[in-house]
């Protein structure tokens, strides 16, 4: 009976601070968006932002995307079998380059890379007390510190989705080329015999979703870190897991939707 009472107080404390935590981040998301009209008096440190988000992210989206691309190229073509024509591959790889696999992936290197970024960044702020100098001068820390990085990765992201996109298509041709014999030609058959616009738009969506989940999640973490290099690295970690788990559960609601709608 005692175990039976400790384990429903326990039940009832995660699920209060659950809700805590889901009201709270709301609250900070609402007033992000909000302060999205007074993106024209933050233009510098958006285009910083973009930077940090999108060009310094290159590197590690361009590793990811070529490779995954050659393991999409190996894995389809080794998979069909002798009777299916070989520019088929061409259109397998389009479609689950743009429906899935760039759009997750790539969110979920994000993630890890800007998610764990700003996070850090925005911790070691409230550890040194530099967002509690910014109340105390009359700056909002939403206005000046999310709205900027929420901007630009509603921008960033998805293009860089979208880069990520064409080089993963490009390496896909290389390795079923490599694999089966496929000819350039035979592969735009295939990508031309499946594609329609709203893979591209899907592609799109998600990329922006899942830029302003990295955004959000990072910046509240961050700001709502605890004192000490310790509260620093559990709100890079609980940023990296939450936001990862949001993606992944946002692709599968997107993908239900955007199918029935499309």
């Amino acid at each position: 009976m005692r175990r039976s009472k400790q384990l429903i107080n326990h039940v009832g404390e995660l699920t209060i601070n659950y809700l805590l935590t889901v009201g709270q981040l709301t609250l900070m998301s609402g007033r992000a968006y909000a302060a999205i009209r007074k993106a024209p008096l933050y233009i510098r440190q958006i285009i910083d932002e973009f930077i940090y988000i999108g060009r310094y992210s290159l590197p590690i989206i361009i590793v990811t995307a070529i490779f995954m691309g050659l393991v999409l190229g190996i894995q389809i073509g080794t998979q069909i079998s002798a009777g299916t024509p070989p520019w088929v591959e061409g259109g397998l790889i389009l479609r689950s380059t743009l429906l899935e696999m760039g759009p997750i992936i790539m969110g979920l290197v994000l993630a890890g890379r800007v998610g764990a970024g700003i996070s850090s960044e925005l911790a070691a702020m409230k550890v040194t007390e530099q967002i509690d100098a910014l109340r105390i001068m009359g700056i909002d820390p939403i206005e000046f510190l999310v709205m900027p990085r929420l901007m630009a990765g509603m921008i960033a992201i998805p293009v860089l989705i979208i880069y990520a996109d064409s080089l993963a298509i490009i390496s896909g041709f290389i390795s079923s080329h490599f694999t089966i014999g496929l000819t350039w030609p035979g592969f735009v058959k295939g990508m031309r015999h499946v594609f329609v616009p709203t893979d591209a738009y899907t592609s799109v969506i998600k990329g922006h979703i899942f830029g302003v989940i990295i955004v959000l999640m990072s910046c509240f973490f961050g700001m709502n870190s605890n004192r000490g290099a310790t509260g620093v690295g559990t709100a890079t970690t609980n940023t990296v897991i939450w936001s990862s788990i949001t993606i992944l559960v946002l692709d599968y609601i997107l993908s239900a939707i955007l199918y029935f709608i499309w």
